[in-house]
């Protein structure tokens, strides 16, 4: 590879044409000038004027900033590999930048750090706050959230700055709404997903104005425990979770968002990954008010609910020796047991939770909150049990 002592004979001819311009700087702004428009070599020129050069990197084209990151120049290497960052070449971006990130100072590690969590390079992160080279600060708080790290090594004006909670954060109910919602997450997907979920329904509430009101999602990591199995349901260690002890009062339910896991209702918990699309949200909560599945039940449910009879929810009837309602029209939710109803013939957000919700299943959802309101299972009581099983 070129060294300085390559470019002796360029530069110095260089140097010489250099000499009239009086001061250094007035030089070196020169030479600068030449390899932007003179086609003057950038190696023999940096040399010249390292200084100077390294406080005007973002100026040079890019042929000319990775010429000098080739030549194993630090400085170039952190500027070109910021450029390719931005420009989504994150795979050739880590060859300089692992290069030279711990022979530049602390703002320039800030500067690629926040350019790698602008990409989501996560490991990346990782590798860089193992070896010590990440620095203190927002990026780092991210990362923190992204690997689940405990609630307490999260600063609470941190999340408070990025719209979420920590559980130790006071949190009050909503006294004009029907339903209260607690929500909470133990990742950083989990909360922003949470986030535009609110922001969703805020913009459409079903099914009509002030019968849910969300806090702002929880950070609740190390307070509890969540499997993180993508072929089972989404499950949380309720019995053993330090946070039942700070749980607000005043809410009805609660959403917990797991990394991994399929969703599921039980007792006014909701728990759902984050990857989940908010029509399959807005269909649990849905199960908060009573709603059953119109797609085949599991066997262990079918067992039980299709033993009943009449109405088992305002969109399931069971017909044990009795006639369905009229316009009702065959469920797949059992298939042993007895045989069920469902009031619309076309699959609804309850069969295939990519649909929307349809104005005849807003309607229902309504009624049933109305004439239902104090039947409804609260979390409360859930955690209750839960502390009784500690």
């Amino acid at each position: 590879m070129k060294t300085p002592v390559n470019y002796l004979a360029a530069a110095i001819i260089l140097f010489a044409s250099l000499l009239i311009a009086g001061s250094s700087n007035h030089a070196a702004a020169i030479g600068f000038w030449q390899v932007l428009h003179a086609k003057a070599n950038v190696i023999s020129s940096y040399w010249l004027f390292p200084n100077y050069f390294s406080q005007q990197l973002t100026q040079l084209p890019d042929s000319a900033l990775a010429i000098l990151a080739r030549n194993d120049i630090p400085h170039a290497q952190h500027s070109y590999s910021v450029k390719l960052l931005k420009n989504n070449r994150t795979d050739a971006a880590k060859w300089y930048w692992r290069a030279s990130v711990d022979q530049v100072d602390e703002a320039k590690r800030q500067q690629l750090a926040a350019q790698l969590l602008a990409q989501s390079q996560w490991q990346e992160l990782q590798l860089l706050a193992k070896q010590g080279l990440l620095p203190p600060g927002a990026v780092d708080n991210h990362l923190k959230l992204h690997t689940s790290e405990p609630y307490q090594r999260v600063p609470t004006a941190f999340l408070q700055q990025h719209g979420f909670l920590s559980l130790t954060s006071p949190i009050t109910a909503e006294p004009q709404c029907v339903f209260n919602v607690l929500m909470m997450s133990d990742h950083r997907n989990g909360l922003y997903k949470l986030a535009q979920f609110i922001h969703n329904y805020q913009r459409q509430p079903e099914p009509s104005d002030a019968v849910f009101c969300f806090s702002r999602p929880s950070y609740v990591a190390g307070a509890i425990d969540c499997q993180n199995q993508a072929t089972s349901m989404a499950r949380c260690d309720w019995h053993n979770a330090a946070l039942v002890q700070q749980l607000p009062r005043g809410f009805d339910f609660m959403v917990m968002m797991t990394k991994q896991g399929s969703a599921n209702v039980q007792s006014g918990v909701m728990q759902l990954n984050s990857t989940a699309h908010y029509q399959l949200f807005l269909h649990e909560l849905m199960h908060f008010n009573g709603f059953e599945d119109e797609y085949e039940l599991p066997p262990a449910k079918q067992a039980w609910l299709c033993q009943q009879r009449g109405f088992v929810a305002p969109n399931l009837f069971i017909a044990k020796d009795q006639p369905a309602p009229q316009g009702w029209y065959r469920s797949r939710s059992c298939q042993q047991g007895a045989v069920a109803y469902k009031p619309s013939e076309q699959w609804s957000i309850m069969q295939y939770q990519q649909l929307a919700l349809s104005a005849q299943y807003r309607a229902l959802w309504q009624a049933h909150i109305a004439t239902h309101f104090a039947l409804f299972p609260r979390y409360s009581a859930f955690i209750e049990g839960a502390k009784a099983a500690r």
